[in-house]
């Protein structure tokens, strides 16, 4: 299976579609024990997502792996001390992934990336990686003959800008994660589309909806149909807030991966990355 379960919404209020809030302690129950089911084997964490590791760690008699994330931006601590201290909140000895959430910070300190070696070698982590928000920022790892095992990127029908790398990621054998497969929700909500904000991409919603009708796919369908229809891409990080979702995604997987056609794709900053929505 390879969806896995993002739970930024079990520890924060978090996407522009989420009416919901947080879930119940029973729901992310029954959302762990169904995804257990199905053959879900991924939680995608981290320290900054609120309380979402403590919380996954009240329910560990589910065995998943686990990928966290550490070093946000503000986050002063040894590299030892945050992924302890992550690892006692998920009750668990090891993680499968550890990724670096803010690459500014090893840019600037290498000895990072020495730090985090040191935690593997002592069965801390299995794999090493990086959370990554703009293709420059992969040109200056590779710059510094950094090799991740596991990148996670934003991926979605109107953001590609990852494409052009797949190749090489495979070649050398990394682990790709896409994450954003909905654009934070936008993808599947149509009346948000029509929001005032977003009206300026509206030959692109145009062309989205009349690719919707020809594919007879619904949004959620079609988001993940393309996104699965690129193989190299191991895991697509899916985020949910209730057991409805989750089956609907679920069913989503079984459709025909078919790719969106290039002419939804945008390069505008302003509408693919979603902390510039204003």
């Amino acid at each position: 299976m390879k969806i896995a379960l993002g739970s930024v919404q079990w520890g924060l209020n978090y996407g522009i579609s989420n009416q919901e809030g947080v879930p119940s302690k029973c729901e992310l129950e029954r959302i762990l024990s169904f995804a257990n089911q199905s053959g879900i084997n991924l939680l995608d964490t981290a320290s900054s997502y609120g309380n979402a590791e403590e919380r996954i760690g009240d329910h560990s008699k589910h065995k998943f792996k686990i990928v966290t994330k550490i070093g946000a931006a503000d986050n002063s601590e040894t590299i030892e001390k945050q992924i302890k201290t992550s690892l006692k909140k998920l009750k668990s000895s090891f993680v499968y992934g550890c990724l670096f959430h803010d690459i500014s910070k090893i840019l600037r300190f290498p000895s990072m990336w020495e730090e985090i070696q040191i935690q593997k070698n002592k069965g801390l982590i299995k794999k090493i990686g990086v959370s990554i928000y703009d293709p420059n920022e992969l040109e200056k790892l590779f710059k510094l003959n950094y090799k991740p095992e596991i990148i996670q990127i934003p991926f979605n029908i109107v953001d590609r800008r990852f494409e052009p790398y797949f190749k090489n990621l495979t070649e050398m054998k990394i682990e790709i994660h896409a994450r954003s497969i909905f654009l934070q929700g936008l993808l599947v909500d149509l009346k948000t589309m029509k929001k005032l904000k977003f009206v300026k991409w509206k030959q692109i919603w145009e062309k989205y909806h009349e690719w919707l009708a020809f594919s007879n796919l619904s949004p959620i369908e079609a988001c993940i149909s393309h996104v699965s229809s690129y193989e190299c891409i191991s895991k697509l990080v899916i985020g949910i807030h209730n057991l409805s979702q989750l089956k609907e995604i679920i069913l989503a997987t079984k459709k025909k991966s078919i790719r969106a056609p290039k002419s939804i794709l945008s390069t505008d900053n302003k509408l693919i990355n979603p902390s510039l929505w204003i």
